[in-house]
């Protein structure tokens, strides 16, 4: 008999980190599969039907969102505004939303089984950019960008797009270089002490970029329909914002692909490490990727990017939680937590030159983009 304790906990982080903020549909639908979980109800059969790992909220409710797509007068539709929908969440949602699954597992179970949380959050770039212009400052070199888990490859676009930072005394500092076309300004709290001038010279300078690579088990062509649906799925129905800006980037993306990869990351990272130019540093990045990992294949990037810094200049971005992210380099807590702050995602450098290591904290991140706090400092 399975047990639920696991997949209803991921049901409950998912309300209280998430969605309980910004998604009134998607707070309501996971306390009703919650409860329904609890009592053995109807979502054990559907949930039974993936891979331990594929029980996430996110996965089950983008499999739906995308079935909906091509069911739009369905009565479950007037609960998401991204069919147009208005209906408030309310006592007769838990009934449409299980009716509708119902009538098209085939469909859902599919998708929940193979499918893939491959959010690709353009305003994530907002986050980025000033890390890598770190990163030029710092070794004052083009970068050979590599991503790991690039999904449609957005973020390796990060140089192109045009940014807006706006700061809590109302001064706003503008960036990126505002090349893409039909992208709209990215927008970006930044929070903390960091003034304009702290963070115009990261900013405003142009990245030199040597090339691009995105490494992906499955990479999705922007310019592919089925690609796209999928995409806009991953999207909360109440976030119209967020589908504007990934329509805009990907139609940037279709006009101007960049090379993504098909592989195991850590399979392949070390060819794609060698094929950045000698002038070029290898700039390695991870944005919301390393969850998806199990704890082994993530000791063994830990392993593989030691081995490849130690016989070539790197750097190596993360922009994750602190536990799978730059402290699977240090070994220790978030300095930052310690001090009693409340930090979502850490943005982190680990730097290889002539071989040796060094470790940076730059800032902290808000989910899907949604602030910055930079703050350059060396870990002990």
């Amino acid at each position: 008999m399975t047990d639920w304790t696991v997949t209803m906990r991921r049901f409950e982080i998912f309300i209280d980190r998430e969605a309980r903020e910004s998604s009134p549909l998607y707070t309501a639908l996971c306390q009703y599969v919650t409860d329904d979980l609890a009592t053995g109800g109807y979502f054990t059969e559907v949930l039974a039907q993936a891979p331990e790992r594929q029980r996430i909220p996110n996965l089950l409710f983008a499999s739906v969102h995308r079935v909906l797509f091509d069911h739009p007068e369905d009565a479950l539709a007037e609960y998401y505004p991204s069919l147009g929908g208005s209906r408030e969440p309310g006592d007769e949602l838990p009934k449409a939303f299980t009716t509708f699954v119902s009538a098209h597992r085939a469909e859902i179970d599919q998708r929940l089984a193979t499918g893939e949380t491959q959010t690709n959050e353009v305003l994530r770039s907002a986050q980025l950019l000033p890390a890598f212009g770190w990163v030029q400052a710092v070794t004052r070199r083009p970068l050979g960008l590599i991503e790991i888990g690039p999904s449609a490859g957005l973020l390796l676009h990060t140089d192109r797009y045009d940014y807006q930072y706006e700061f809590s005394d109302g001064t706003a500092l503008s960036g990126g270089g505002a090349s893409a076309d039909g992208v709209p300004v990215l927008h970006c709290p930044v929070h903390g002490e960091c003034t304009p001038d702290q963070l115009a010279p990261f900013v405003t300078k142009p990245v030199r970029i040597a090339s691009r690579v995105g490494l992906d088990l499955n990479p999705l062509d922007p310019g592919d329909p089925e690609a796209r649906a999928w995409l806009r799925a991953l999207v909360w129905p109440e976030h119209a914002e967020r589908r504007e800006r990934l329509e805009a980037a990907l139609e940037h993306a279709a006009r101007r692909p960049v090379r993504l990869r098909k592989g195991d990351a850590v399979k392949i990272l070390g060819d794609a490490v060698d094929s950045v130019a000698d002038n070029a540093i290898p700039c390695v990045f991870v944005s919301n990727s390393l969850p998806h990992w199990t704890a082994e294949g993530r000791a063994e990037l830990v392993r593989l990017i030691r081995e490849l810094g130690g016989r070539r200049d790197l750097v190596f971005i993360l922009k994750e939680a602190h536990r799978i992210g730059l402290g699977l380099f240090s070994g220790r807590p978030d300095p930052a937590v310690a001090d009693g702050k409340d930090v979502h995602e850490v943005l982190g450098a680990v730097v290889y030159l002539g071989g040796r290591e060094r470790l940076f904290r730059l800032g902290a991140a808000g989910m899907h983009g949604s602030w910055l706090e930079w703050s350059p400092q060396p870990l002990p």
